[in-house]
């Protein structure tokens, strides 16, 4: 059986992976979840959970569903390698305490295929230094404070070991405010910027009121695959697909009205 790439990817990476390639078989076909559902007799749900890559499915579940699209050959390995691939647990697995299974599953896509990342009023916890980072965090306990920062190099770690060359980070204008720590904490923020791998963008405040709602864009599977990430009011990242492309052409039409931030540094 073949491999997907030379480094396999993560099995939260795979389990969305599977979901998505499972989904474009089923549209291609014109069917409806309910109609697979039926033929196979398995409940809806699970079908749904499993396209939306919120169930790890079994190997027989997989080697069903690929029979049922007659996708044979290598498509076929392709599906059965990721479903294997899926049964692991997520790199952040020993952070459960301060980062729940949602946050989780996008920290492993946030290292795997991030590509654009729009922040309106903080920075973007891959760039963070560790005094910014412990300013945002606020009232929480040593030990927490500890766990948190942690989890948070590990981030930026592993982040600049997938690429991070390729991603492109848009900040609002109060993002770079002294607002968070005082302006020594905000100097050393902005050196950090200055050195930081990506290219970073910042749109003026009153763009950036008009677009008040933070996102990221991931892009997996060679570009087959691209997911957009919005927090939801609990703070926790939610990941969805990216739905004809609406979210990358919004962070587009973004960018272009940005202007360089090492040129409003210098």
């Amino acid at each position: 059986m073949p491999v997907l790439h030379d480094d396999p990817p993560n099995a939260t990476v795979a389990r969305l992976c599977l979901g998505g390639h499972l989904e474009q078989l089923r549209c291609t076909r014109g069917l409806t979840l309910e109609q697979v559902a039926t033929t196979l007799y398995v409940s809806t749900s699970k079908l749904c959970r499993i396209e939306r890559g919120r169930h790890r499915a079994s190997v027989d579940d997989v080697a069903r569903l690929a029979d049922f699209y007659q996708a044979h050959g290598p498509e076929r390995d392709r599906l059965l390698e990721w479903t294997r691939l899926a049964q692991g647990r997520s790199v952040y697995h020993s952070f459960a305490d301060v980062a729940d299974a949602s946050c989780r599953d996008y920290l492993d896509v946030e290292a795997a295929g991030l590509r654009a990342v729009y922040m309106p009023q903080v920075l973007p916890a891959v760039l963070r230094t560790a005094s910014y980072a412990r300013e945002l965090l606020g009232p929480v306990s040593g030990a927490e404070a500890d766990r948190r920062l942690w989890l948070m190099r590990l981030r930026q770690q592993r982040f600049l070991q997938t690429g991070s060359g390729a991603v492109r980070v848009l900040l609002g204008e109060g993002a770079l405010a002294p607002g968070v720590g005082g302006p020594e904490v905000m100097r050393e923020q902005h050196r950090r910027l200055l050195h930081a791998p990506v290219e970073v963008r910042v749109l003026a405040g009153h763009r950036a009121l008009r677009a008040s709602a933070g996102f990221s864009v991931a892009v997996l599977d060679g570009g087959r695959l691209t997911l957009t990430a919005r927090e939801g009011e609990d703070g926790r990242p939610s990941l969805s697909p990216d739905r004809k492309g609406r979210t990358a052409a919004r962070f587009e039409e973004l960018w272009q009205a940005a202007c360089d931030f090492r040129v409003l540094a210098a």
